[in-house]
């Protein structure tokens, strides 16, 4: 069981590294179009605009730019969840250092329910949901000494 919850850690890190990636980059193109909204090149069409399109266009400005660096913050963790969910999936073919794996585990978990909030539920979610509980399980019972060997009843 141990090596299905590495191997299932592994595939929901690699989800994590293009999800990471896309949202650092659909962040970043967010925050490039409001701070583009917001530039010296629009002044000319903004003096065209009425004060009612002006304040809709600053206030959607203001929701891009503050979105997208939640979006580029979002990616960023899940860059950093990369390493963990693989050090994790390390240590569980190991079967060494229970508690790791158990952080490991927590940030599987942790990434895919953000990840389901800011867009929808998919089988990616059930992937790194599934691994993350895969690995909680595994490391709880490796007990104090995560080289003895898990009896089974």
């Amino acid at each position: 069981m141990k090596v299905a919850a590495g191997v299932i850690l592994i595939i929901a890190a690699v989800f994590n590294l293009f999800a990471g990636l896309a949202y650092l980059g659909g962040g970043a193109a967010s925050t490039g179009f409001s701070k583009a909204m917001n530039s010296t090149h629009m002044e000319q069409t903004r003096s065209q605009m009425t004060e009612e399109q002006r304040a809709e266009m600053d206030k959607a400005s203001e929701a891009m730019g503050s979105g997208g660096m939640g979006l580029m913050a979002f990616g960023v963790f899940l860059l950093v969840s990369v390493g963990i969910l693989i050090a994790g999936a390390v240590f569980l073919f190991t079967a060494k250092k229970a508690q790791f794996i158990m952080v490991a585990g927590g940030v599987a978990i942790l990434a895919e329910v953000i990840g389901i909030l800011i867009t929808s539920f998919g089988i990616t979610n059930v992937v790194g949901l599934v691994g993350g509980a895969l690995a909680i399980y595994c490391a709880k019972t490796m007990g104090g000494n995560a080289n003895a060997p898990i009896e089974t009843v």
